[in-house]
């Protein structure tokens, strides 16, 4: 009897070590995701008949995934700190815009992309600053520079198409934002890079702590002596940027550009950090699982084209995944408390 009372004990003890590996790593949702996508890709094997592992269908899923998976990262790193934003699919059309009308004028490319990022940083930093100083709900201001800022592309545009076929007078800087490397999409190169420099700061850094405090509570780390403010304006001008490289990214390789660019981006995003298990209320997430989130909506996405499903099925089953994800989101929060 006594044996056995030992060895429920050390199953206790044993069971309690990985709960807390778990919870400090957050390796739970991400497992639960990464799951998910794994799934995904045997169920669509078959009912794709293996189309979807294709060279041409992985490389088209890739691409897909590094451009949402950029401002993924970016909105999920907001989220953290307890703040949105809307506007990211009008600052990454803003950025494309910027990139296609200065190249038109004569200007190298590589300097026109960072000027756009310039501008990406300024205009996500305008959302923080808005945010902060008038304690202005970040839905709100978001809401109001998602409109007005894809209203300034219309009068600038007057919704007439830009040609940017880079490809044909620099192929550097094409084969540098929407080439290949081998047999690997540049711009899943570049979503790595950002992942691992996200995971670093958040994970190995004093701001990165400052983040989760700040969207934790408040309050709290103001007391603490962080700058809550300044915290929170460096996630939306990190998020600009990344916004804006992803427009620039795209109207590279679509060779123009379109006032339309961009629309839908934001509650992409958003979906993606939830999927990846990151909570609205700030605080909890990872990068990680935000790139693993897009994974998942990708594959649904191209999987159910794929497979000869009609595209109005993708809404559908795409809200029945955040659905049940969010409720194992808040069950695995619920038993780490």
């Amino acid at each position: 009897m006594n044996e056995q009372n030992s060895q429920k004990i050390v199953n206790i003890k044993n069971k309690n070590i990985f709960n807390n590996i778990f919870n400090r790593i957050g390796a739970v949702r991400e497992i639960i995701i990464f799951g998910l996508a794994i799934a995904l890709f045997i169920v669509f094997f078959f009912t794709t008949k293996g189309i979807i592992f294709s060279p041409e269908a992985v490389r088209i899923i890739f691409v897909a995934v590094s451009e949402l998976g950029l401002v993924a990262i970016g909105i999920t790193m907001l989220i953290i700190s307890g703040e949105f934003d809307l506007s990211v699919g009008s600052i990454s059309a803003m950025g494309a815009l910027l990139a296609a009308k200065l190249y038109q004028l004569g200007l190298n490319p590589f300097l026109a992309l960072v000027i756009a990022l310039i501008v990406g940083i300024v205009f996500g930093g305008f959302n923080g600053f808005i945010t902060v100083k008038f304690n202005v709900p970040s839905f709100i201001v978001t809401l109001a520079t998602m409109i007005g800022y894809r209203g300034l592309i219309y009068v600038i545009t007057e919704g007439v198409p830009i040609g940017f076929r880079v490809v044909d007078t620099h192929p550097a800087f094409h084969k540098f934002l929407a080439g290949e490397l081998g047999v690997i999409p540049v711009p899943l190169i570049w979503l790595v890079i950002a992942t691992i420099i996200l995971m670093l700061i958040l994970n190995f850094r004093r701001f990165g702590n400052h983040v989760y405090a700040v969207g934790g509570n408040q309050e709290t780390a103001r007391a603490m002596g962080i700058n809550t403010g300044r915290t929170k304006i460096i996630c939306f001008m990190a998020l600009g940027m990344l916004s804006a490289l992803v427009g620039v990214m795209r109207v590279t390789r679509v060779r123009s550009f379109h006032s339309l660019q961009g629309e839908g981006i934001a509650l992409l995003a958003i979906a993606a950090a939830v999927i990846g298990g990151t909570l609205l209320k700030g605080g909890v997430g990872t990068v990680l699982g935000a790139v693993l989130g897009t994974l998942v909506i990708i594959l649904i996405e191209y999987g159910l084209i794929m497979s000869g499903v009609g595209a109005y099925i993708y809404n559908l089953v795409l809200g029945a995944v955040i659905i049940v994800v969010v409720i194992l989101n808040n069950v695995i929060e619920q038993r780490r408390k």
